[in-house]
């Protein structure tokens, strides 16, 4: 869901034509004004971030949409806090911090039809060779995955994706992604003809034994939530057997 202050969301989503809801003509707060303030400025930036992604492209190959993605609405552990902090470099990314009073937040998927190119915004803004590419032949597993959690005191459950994928050079993508990301996502899969070989799944695939645990969230994520009471079992049960030793 596009945040009440953030329109990176919005403005994307209006760039690949889809249905947005209409901003209130009532009279607005200051909080609105400054969204809609921000709104104009950085639709005039994402034009410019599409200039530079358009002198990336390979002759013939062609854009099919954009997947935005946000602290707000998707995962901000690797682009919030000091994770998020960042020394602009250009003018033109300093005046992206002005007026949307974000650093490394706001990040894209870009769809052509042969590659997502990915990157954050930013730090596109400052270097255009600032940027990932997965050519989709390099794809052979992607985890498209359900996770339903529950919401805040009294909202209805939430339901958030995770995204996850390895390429054939051992290069590892993780991401959160909202609902509407995921239905984007799988039309792509239905749209692209040369994603139609990449195979979907509810579990993380990789190249190599070694990987499935170091690169791994789900491993991560069960080891941080159980592995310290298996430690504590083990060390209490050394301290048991060092006790009865003596």
């Amino acid at each position: 869901m596009p945040s009440t202050t953030n329109p990176f969301i919005r403005v994307v989503n209006g760039m690949n034509g889809l249905p947005q809801r209409p901003l209130a003509q009532t009279p607005m707060t200051f909080r609105q004004k400054l969204y809609r303030k921000r709104m104009a400025a950085l639709t005039v930036t994402m034009h410019q971030v599409l200039e530079q992604v358009g002198a990336l492209l390979e002759p013939g190959e062609t854009l099919v949409n954009m997947l935005p993605m946000t602290n707000e609405a998707n995962s901000a552990a690797a682009t919030d806090g000091l994770m998020g902090m960042y020394g602009v470099k250009t003018e033109q990314a300093r005046d992206y911090v002005t007026t949307q009073a974000s650093l490394r937040g706001n990040r894209l998927m870009v769809f052509t039809d042969r590659r997502i190119i990915f990157f954050i915004v930013i730090e596109f803004l400052d270097d255009s060779q600032a940027y990932y590419s997965y050519p989709y032949s390099a794809l052979d597993w992607v985890m498209l995955r359900a996770d339903p959690a529950p919401g805040a005191a009294g909202q209805a459950m939430i339901n958030p994706y995770t995204l996850d994928f390895e390429t054939a050079d051992r290069h590892v993508f993780t991401e959160f992604l909202t609902p509407e990301n995921a239905q984007m996502f799988k039309e792509n899969l239905l749209r692209i003809p040369a994603m139609a070989n990449i195979r979907l799944s509810d579990h993380v695939h990789r190249r190599r034994r070694w990987d499935q645990f170091a690169s791994n969230l789900d491993f991560q994520l069960a080891f941080a939530s159980k592995g310290f009471w298996l430690l504590l079992v083990f060390f209490i049960l050394v301290a048991i057997w060092g006790y009865l030793a003596h």
